[in-house]
């Protein structure tokens, strides 16, 4: 079975999430409530999956440069370095460039 890292993220943090959970908003604002909801239940995710997973977000164009008129950008960046510092802490910085591999046999 193939998983993209975001249903793989949110099978494997613990506590659980919901990838994709009804009711989010648009569905292309999936990717910004399950990190959000990762901070807010305070999960742990191996950092196998995490640097990665993380790793989406800092290389991000909008990352260094969110608009200040965005909430959705704003609260995302702040989510990102939020659980980068939550056990097992990631330093971003060391993120920058990485490639991802965005789909994964199970």
């Amino acid at each position: 079975m193939t998983k993209d890292i975001f249903q793989r993220v949110a099978d494997e943090a613990k506590p659980p999430a919901i990838w994709g959970r009804p009711g989010c908003g648009p569905p292309d604002y999936a990717a910004y409530v399950l990190l959000d909801d990762l901070v807010n239940s305070h999960a742990w995710l191996d950092l196998e999956l995490k640097r990665p997973f993380l790793a989406l977000w800092v290389n991000d164009e909008s990352f260094d440069d969110p608009d200040l008129d965005d909430p959705i950008e704003i609260l995302t960046n702040s989510d990102a370095h939020k659980f980068a510092a939550m056990d097992p802490v990631v330093d971003l910085e060391s993120l920058r460039g990485m490639k991802v591999k965005l789909v994964y046999d199970d």
